[in-house]
């Protein structure tokens, strides 16, 4: 500085002495200090420091910084708060290099501050020309302005305005209670008179269908029905407690708050209280759900007199309990982890309840779907297996699900019995609903921009002389906002209410946009409305639920946690910020207002996103949309092989024996397991009975057989204040939530976080009063690292096409960036940190084929974005996969193109697994890539949609991670075309030409 200084002041011969830079140094007093001064006058030589106070050892810091650092700085700083700490960030020179050019950033913004102000008052004072001026001048105005010029301590930070769109309607204050019908007038009149309300679907009533049971009830069951104030039964539950009473395993596919709970609780209740040795294991995929149903069968049971002993067995279930449970309980609830890592593994312990189970319900079948559906429908057959061969039982199965395109075929595939019945045709009655579509309106506001005409000179200062040039700037209002507002107006006019988001953050913002509402125009309600979501305690779940259930609570903000039957009473409406990824999701979520004959509304709420735009501009196409079918794959090889391994250690595997339920692909996997050293003969037998032990060194492999994305390694998020635990985030999400600086919302309490250790994985965070929240700017890669997988698998059909396709291992990894700060209400963003995280990867299987660099050069000189046709084409491919392999959209992942990432793209169509280690899906669409290229192609020429960006039954890709940006259907027409002509050449040993290729 001292030389930069001199360096400028020698053209003019003038001398810069110690005291002036001192004078100089005074706008930076936490950072700069004046040491080693030796010699006196124009002889004198110093030094100048650049400090950091908050890092440098206490005895070091001069008495004039002490007087400028907060007291939380003065103590408690030693040499080794110079040290970084285990799991601390580490300095590199990218760190230092970021530091250094932020603070040269501020620099310069200071100086060009302090050289405006100076420049006006001086050409004012003096009526001077500004380039008159000297060194000294300069000096002299710093030190009598003394500290006006340095930065105040706290920054007055303007508050977020509202949206302009609102600014033109009068906010609602009134608290009368409104029917459905009523809402539905009283929205269109007011907040939605600006254009949002873009389709209103009108679903008529049902009445109810009553039968009359076959069978004839016991007074217990009749006691216990009139418990729970139920005297007749719909046509569905007649038809279901008929065929289970007959011992058949059936599945009952009906609409949500139908009634299902009662097709399997009275053949259960019938059944335990005319045999007092039977049990029953009721299987549900959440503990909400597990506990939900346990409050409800201990009300029924209530006034009982035979001892129908209840129990929970899950992961929140003390360990006295446990055992308590296992050795009294006739009804055991748990669900599909448990029986698979504790149950199975030691069923010897739980031998009274398997040596007499008569029935096994499984609620919510719908729910599982792809890998996980995978993993439940081979613990179900180790479960079957395991009765068979050791307890001689065959219970009765009794499946649940919401409607489904498949439901026999589900249930089949499912729990592996080839006989099941099925009962689809809904008798309950269902109340007249409202299905709004609501797009959320254009708003403009104007943009200053600098004349381009102007000088070179005339930039350099800024925006000085600049001549102003407005432009009008239009875009979406923000939706969050708009489902807030609609969700203030349901809690005002008394409309019990879920709002269901799409990931915790916007759940959290939604809660907090609500409350900010409520407080002007009904204050009194502000506590009435929560969030729910995964990532709270056991504790605080169960008691939003009770709140919810009871009353308390007029509405929530939830993710799909609440999608599923946890019977939280009556609602009146459904809010739903955006698609939720299928129609079978959406009309679920839906399908949670207006039980029996009461009427309902339900509000989908539109983001800017292609799919979203699109069902708004062709309504018919959501409600005319078929619902998708549930597709679960019992005979994949790489989950089969986990699965006969723990079923070996459970009982020794037999392929005579056992292909009955584990299908042809038994003696495969029996085969991959013996080279693989985890099965073997039993040692000590001298005959050959065919017989195949587990003799692999894990204790339990069930241990670490993972059946669902559920991650071991959490983060702790803990309240500095109190030290209180506010929640646990999972590894994969933390860096998405946690990091330093970013805003963490729970309960509508904005966090700020201070520190995040990632060796103890424990963020700290203290509350704060923020206006604005944050979101990270990241990137996933896929990179391919390894040689074909050992076993894909193979195409039994020869008529498959070859292709030059391979299936590989594969790296998935996920980069931080940094983060934005964003205002709340508005969603413009205001500032942009960068981070510096540990990358979060994992590794996959994938499978790939490459697009010829020509076919590149073709479709850009021709007009077309070869990235956004890529994208596109992969989004093709991920939509056919489904019909040729049994799989759900969420386990396969493609390569998606950000809207501003400009990096390089290797050029080619991958898929891959979204399971950390794969789960063999990409394996086994490798030989059919031909097969796929030539679908894919089909389906985009065959689609009738005009757009650029196609549709949803094209190259719109329901699971996305990047909202379906950068597509063009056009482009990935060309290359699909392009790759099946290069492959057809390839098979008939010619290149292609580029004639041939486009």
């Amino acid at each position: 500085m001292k030389a930069a200084v001199q360096q400028l002041l020698g053209a003019s011969g003038e001398m810069l002495m110690v005291d002036e830079i001192e004078t100089l140094a005074s706008l930076f007093p936490k950072f700069i200090q004046i040491s080693c001064c030796v010699g006196d006058g124009e002889a004198k030589s110093f030094n100048i420091d650049l400090l950091d106070p908050s890092k440098v050892p206490d005895d070091t810091i001069p008495r004039s910084l002490h007087e400028v650092m907060p007291l939380s700085l003065q103590k408690g700083i030693g040499p080794a708060d110079l040290l970084p700490m285990p799991g601390m960030k580490q300095l590199n020179d990218t760190i230092i290099k970021c530091s250094m050019q932020k603070r040269l950033a501020a620099f310069q913004t200071a100086v060009n501050i302090l050289m405006k102000r100076f420049e006006d008052g001086f050409s004012k004072d003096n009526r001077r020309k500004p380039k008159d001026y000297t060194a000294k001048d300069l000096l002299d105005f710093v030190s009598e302005s003394g500290s006006s010029l340095q930065p105040k301590s706290k920054q007055t930070i303007p508050l977020p305005r509202p949206p302009r769109h609102h600014k033109k309607l009068a906010r609602c204050t009134s608290t009368d209670d409104y029917s459905a019908e009523d809402m539905v007038e009283h929205l269109k009149e007011g907040l939605g008179s600006l254009g949002q309300i873009v389709h209103c679907e009108i679903l008529e009533k049902r009445e109810a269908e009553y039968c009359e049971l076959k069978a004839t009830l016991s007074q217990s069951t009749l006691a216990a029905l009139k418990r729970i104030h139920i005297s007749r039964f719909y046509k569905h539950q007649v038809e279901a407690i008929d065929v289970a009473l007959s011992k058949q395993s059936v599945i009952v596919a009906t609409s949500t708050a139908s009634g299902k709970s009662v097709c399997y609780n009275v053949p259960v209740l019938e059944d335990l209280t005319s045999n007092m040795e039977s049990c029953a294991l009721y299987l549900f995929p959440t503990k909400a759900l597990a506990q939900d149903q346990y409050r409800a069968l201990l009300e029924m049971t209530s006034c009982i007199n035979t001892p129908v002993n209840v129990g929970i067995y899950d992961g929140d279930t003390p360990q006295h309990l446990r055992l308590q449970f296992r050795d009294n309980s006739r009804i055991l609830i748990t669900n599909p982890d448990m029986l698979h890592v504790s149950m199975l593994p030691s069923h010897r312990q739980f031998e009274r309840i398997f040596s007499s189970l008569s029935y096994v319900v499984v609620d919510e079948a719908h729910a599982y779907r792809g890998a996980f559906g995978c993993h439940t429908s081979l613990i179900l057959r180790r479960m079957r297996r395991l009765c068979h061969h050791l307890y001689r039982i065959h219970p009765t199965f009794i499946v649940s699900s919401a409607t489904v395109a498949n439901p026999q075929e589900h249930a089949m595939e499912l729990v592996g019995i080839r006989d099941i019945k099925v009962v689809q045709e809904d008798g309950s009655p269902c109340g007249r609903k409202y299905f709004i579509l609501w797009d959320p309106p254009m708003s403009y506001s104007t943009k200053v921009l600098g004349n381009k005409d102007d000088s070179k000179e005339q930039k350099s200062k800024g925006s000085m002389g600049l001549e102003e040039r407005k432009q009008i700037v239009k875009k979406k209002a923000s939706p969050i906002v708009e489902i807030s507002s609609l969700l203030a107006e349901m809690v005002q006019h008394n409309l019990r209410c879920i709002c269901f988001c799409k990931t915790r953050k916007t759940s959290e913002l939604v809660l907090n946009y609500t409350r900010e509402i409520l407080k002007e125009t009904a204050r009194g309600l502000i506590d009435s409305v929560k969030s729910y979501r995964s990532g709270y305690t056991a504790q605080d779940r169960r008691e939003i639920e009770t709140e919810l259930f009871g009353g308390k609570l007029r509405a929530v903000a939830a993710t799909n946690a609440l999608e599923l039957g946890v019977d939280v009473g009556s609602l009146d409406a459904t809010l739903h910020l955006g698609f939720p990824g299928t129609v079978a999701s959406l009309w679920q979520q839906a399908g949670r207002a207006g039980r029996r004959e009461k009427s309902s509304l339900s509000v989908y709420v539109a983001f800017g996103s292609p799919l979203d735009q699109y069902f708004m501009k062709h309504p018919h196409k959501l409600f005319s949309r078929a619902i998708e079918h549930a597709q679960v794959d019992a005979s994949n090889p790489q989950v089969l092989d986990g699965h006969a391994t723990c079923a070996a250690l459970e009982h020794p595997l037999n392929v005579e024996y056992d292909e009955e339920f584990f299908g042809s692909g038994l003696q495969s996997s029996i085969s991959r397991l013996v080279s693989k050293g985890q099965l073997g003969r039993e040692p000590m037998s001298f005959r050959q009975d065919g017989n195949w032990h587990y003799i692999g060194q894990e204790r339990s492999p069930a241990q670490s057989l993972g059946i669902r994305a559920i991650e071991p390694e959490k983060y702790t998020v803990v309240n500095s204040a109190t030290n209180a635990v506010i929640e646990e985030v999972e590894e994969s999400k933390a860096f998405f939530e946690v990091y330093e600086g970013a805003v963490y919302i729970h309960q509508g309490k904005t966090f700020l976080v201070k520190t995040l250790d990632l060796g103890a994985k424990v963020a700290v965070c203290q509350e704060a009063d923020l206006k604005y929240y944050t979101k990270t700017r990241d990137f996933t890669d896929v990179h391919v690292i390894g040689g074909e997988l050992a076993y894909p698998r193979k195409a039994v059909n020869r008529s498959y096409l070859s292709t030059t396709a391979q299936a590989t291992l594969c790296r998935v990894t996920t980069r931080w960036l940094g983060f934005r700060r964003i205002w709340q209400g508005t969603n413009q963003t205001f500032d942009s940190v960068q981070l510096f995280l540990p990358d979060y990867s994992y590794e996959s299987q994938a499978a790939w084929i490459r697009v010829p660099h020509s076919i590149r050069g073709d479709i850009e000189s021709s007009g077309l974005p070869f990235r956004a046709g890529l994208h596109a084409a992969s989004h093709a491919l991920m939509n056919i996969i489904p019909l040729y392999i049994l799989c759900n959209g969420s386990d396969l992942g493609t390569e998606c193109a950000h809207p501003h990432d400009t990096r390089y793209f290797p050029e080619r169509l991958l898929v891959y697994d979204r399971h950390p280690g794969g789960i063999g899906i990409a394996a086994q669409a490798q030989p059919l890539f031909g097969e796929l290229i030539l679908a894919a192609k089909e389906l985009l020429t065959s689609c009738e949609c005009t757009a650029d960006t196609g549709c949803p039954n094209c190259v719109q890709f329901l699971e996305c991670s990047e909202y379906n940006e950068v597509l063009n259907k056009p482009a990935a027409i060309a290359i699909l075309q392009g790759v099946i002509a290069a492959e057809e050449a390839i098979r008939q040993g010619r290149e292609a030409s580029v004639s041939d290729i486009i």
